[in-house]
């Protein structure tokens, strides 16, 4: 009769064992398939930015993501939104079926978005003799 519990058990254990291993490859391969298709979409928005941006300002992109991944990152998310996201495949068919963009954006574009992130305003500077004056100091000085 102890025999037969010992059996039991052992193959109760045994079942639970199997089960267990069981949900661990399961969730391994979920994990694996989530990688994927967000590799998929990462190579999806990289050749979009390729397509869309000048060689130039795609170059400039990249270094700000070296540089200052802080302010690479407000700008991805200002050119890459969520409607784009859900759009990719649509977006992606239609440059293929017309060959590229029309326009490509700019560098120019870029470094824009990047002082808007920085927080850096234009200043007029004016030349008076051997002095360089912002506009403001120039108009008070004058008065």
């Amino acid at each position: 009769m102890d025999e037969n519990r010992n059996k039991e058990d052992s193959h109760e254990l045994d079942r639970i064992r199997m089960q267990k291993v069981k949900a661990l490859l399961e969730a391994q391969k979920r994990k694996q398939q989530q990688e994927e298709r967000k590799s998929s979409i990462q190579d999806k928005i990289d050749y979009l930015l390729r397509v869309v941006l000048s060689p130039e300002a795609h170059a400039y992109f990249n270094k700000l993501k070296q540089a200052e991944p802080w302010v690479y990152q407000k700008i991805y998310n200002e050119l890459i939104s969520p409607d784009v996201i859900r759009n990719m495949d649509y977006l992606l068919a239609i440059i293929s079926r017309q060959g590229g963009v029309p326009r490509r954006i700019p560098v120019d574009v870029i470094m824009y978005l990047e002082r808007q992130v920085k927080g850096i305003k234009g200043t007029i500077k004016v030349k008076r003799g051997d002095e360089v004056l912002d506009l403001g100091s120039y108009l008070t000085k004058n008065k």
